[in-house]
This record gives C-alpha cells, sequence and structure tokens, in this order.
C-alpha cells in the first residue's frame, strides 16, 4: 500500500512539472556586431525565460549589473505594454494581464548593451 501511495504521489509531482514550461526567450544583442564568425556573449546578458503557467517574464541576471531597463511591446500595435526596471540578479514580471499575442521585449544593461528577443502568449 506504501508503495502505492508512493507511486500515485511520484506520478502527480512529475505530471505538475510536466504542464509547468518556462521556455527560453532568446536574446540578440542589438548594435554593431563584430566582425568575425564567433560572437562573444556580453558578461552582463541575462538569461530570460516566459512561464506560460504563472505567466511572467523570468529575468535570470548575471549580477554584473545592478538593474536592467525592460520594455515589452505588442507586435500586434506596436505600443509599448510594460516598461519597468528589474533587478540584475533575479527578478520576474507579471504579463498575466496581457492579451494572448506575440511580444517584443528590449533589455538595456546600464554598460550600454540592449538585447532583444521575441515571445508569443498563445
Amino acid at each position: 500500500m506504501r508503495r502505492l501511495i508512493f507511486l500515485l504521489l511520484t506520478v502527480t509531482s512529475v505530471n505538475l512539472f510536466a504542464f509547468t514550461r518556462s521556455d527560453r526567450i532568446v536574446l540578440n544583442p542589438s548594435g554593431p556586431q563584430p566582425n568575425h564568425s564567433i560572437i562573444p556573449v556580453p558578461a552582463d546578458e541575462p538569461d530570460v525565460y516566459y512561464n506560460n503557467v504563472s505567466q511572467i517574464i523570468i529575468i535570470d541576471g548575471t549580477g554584473e549589473v545592478d538593474y536592467y531597463d525592460v520594455e515589452i511591446m505588442s507586435l500586434i500595435t506596436f505600443d509599448v505594454v510594460i516598461s519597468t526596471q528589474v533587478n540584475g540578479y533575479y527578478d520576474t514580471i507579471d504579463i498575466s494581464a496581457l492579451p494572448d499575442g506575440e511580444y517584443g521585449i528590449t533589455i538595456d544593461a546600464p554598460t550600454g548593451n540592449t538585447f532583444e528577443g521575441f515571445f508569443s502568449t498563445y
């Protein structure tokens, strides 16, 4: 009986994790790039994820900067729908109020580097 309960709990927890997805948002540095085939990743480039269940953008910074300025723009209306400043180490942005659609995200580091990416809330 204990094995059955353990098995059911394990299957349930695995299913919960399977339905919670955090898709990586691929960022591209904007501005002039070096003239060679391997472009080094800037030290202040954060990892950015969209979690479809909790409706948040996760910004996992490197700690190289204290903050990032973030703008999220609708690719349908081209309006900036969110403009905020987040922690340079780790922060989240609640996007649950946004309608389903395609969005662009621009992240400006105080070092002058700008990173751009796209995500969909469908």
